[in-house]
């Protein structure tokens, strides 16, 4: 809103009267009773007259057809007095129809309070016949100003429906979907890991290997540079022993095999039993050694298929070939003083072998992760989505 002044010239100054009398009719059958109050309403640059109007609406002579066919249009509402005039902007109309006189009856839409409110002060000085000042209308502005700056402070309630709702409501929607869905996905989650999978205490591969092993105190003597991955035959003399009494043992290999361990080097000083080799024998193969606490034990079975799972992250297949189980808790106190709970009475030992691959001799004591999944067949499909 704002006002703009007239040039006051001595014509219009003897014009003017001391007092003015207005009355205008008012149309009774209307929502809004209409009156002939002078104004303008400014479109898109061009200003038209108004034939009569209201806080509801008006009717607009002159209005072009090309206009009237928009059916919508944003325009100031002027207002004239003897030395100013009074403007209202941004007046969001509504064209309804051409009356039978040519003007174009329209409706105003979501006028603000303080539009309203300026309207019904130029209706009231017109039917009381008042001069009306530009002080007074610019007490008017700023009352409604600091109302409207008041009504801007005040926590207004959301709004309902609309675009916005609805894409709160989605919002809102989705989340708790993604909520209750990693709810499910978890407890499917702990169920499944807790019912059908099984993970052993530790694994690792290893094999039925053959230690040899020194008879006698002495000295190793070899004339062989013994390395992993050297092939030994049975009866082979891999070295000799040197007693400190003046005599030697010769050492025979007693298997054919792989050496996959070097324990003892050429002169190297050795004990009575203490390791020299440790030989692979042919017909020998690397299995995983898992040890399985009892509690699970009651669900493994011979021929269960297992899922290895190296250090490097490779997964390999096997089959459980044998169940060892654990010596008695009576034995272990037999045979060391050590706290039972410190030994692997607690657990069973399950021996896998690999299917489809041979492990190389590199691998052996390396440990690994072995799962045994024991979900049913028509259960899979619906676990298969967890991560």
């Amino acid at each position: 809103m704002d006002e703009r002044k007239k040039e006051e010239t001595p014509e219009t100054q003897q014009q003017q009267p001391q007092t003015q009398r207005i009355k205008h009719k008012a149309e009774p059958t209307r929502h809004y009773p209409r009156y002939k109050i002078p104004a303008y309403i400014e479109i898109d640059g061009k200003r038209y007259k108004l034939n009569d109007w209201s806080v509801g609406g008006c009717a607009i002579d002159g209005l072009p057809d090309e206009q009237l066919d928009k059916k919508w249009a944003v325009g100031n509402f002027i207002v004239p007095f003897d030395t100013f005039e009074t403007v209202i902007k941004d007046i969001k109309l509504e064209f309804l129809h051409r009356r039978p006189d040519g003007s174009v009856g329209c409706r105003f839409t979501e006028l603000r309070p303080e539009q309203i409110s300026l309207m019904q002060d130029i209706i009231e000085a017109y039917l009381e016949g008042s001069i009306v000042t530009l002080d007074e209308f610019i007490n008017v502005v700023k009352r409604e100003d600091l109302r409207e700056t008041l009504e801007g402070r005040r926590p207004k309630p959301p709004k309902r429906g609309g675009k916005e709702e609805f894409l709160r409501r989605i919002f809102v929607l989705s989340v708790l979907f993604s909520a209750l869905t990693l709810l499910v996905i978890f407890l499917l989650e702990a169920l499944h890991a807790r019912i059908f999978i099984i993970k052993p205490v530790a694994a690792f591969y290893d094999a039925k290997l053959e230690i040899i092993r020194s008879p006698i105190n002495g000295f190793f003597k070899t004339k062989y540079n013994w390395q992993v991955g050297d092939r030994v035959k049975k009866n082979q003399v891999i070295g000799v022993v040197d007693s400190p009494a003046s005599f030697s043992v010769a050492i025979p290999s007693p298997v054919t095999g792989t050496v996959v361990e070097v324990y003892a080097k050429n002169l190297d000083v050795v004990r009575f039993i203490d390791p020299l080799l440790a030989v692979l024998p042919d017909g020998e193969e690397i299995y995983v050694y898992a040890n399985i606490l009892h509690s699970d034990m009651e669900r493994v079975r011979v021929g269960q298929d297992v899922e290895i799972i190296r250090q490097d992250g490779k997964v390999q297949r096997g089959k459980i070939v044998s169940i060892e189980g654990s010596p008695s808790l009576a034995t272990f106190h037999s045979i060391t003083p050590l706290p039972a709970y410190s030994l692997s009475w607690n657990y069973d030992r399950v021996k896998i072998k690999i299917i489809g691959e041979k492990v190389p001799l590199s691998d052996l004591k390396k440990s690994v992760d072995v799962v045994i999944d024991l979900t049913p067949t028509l259960l899979k499909p619906i676990f298969w989505i967890l991560p």
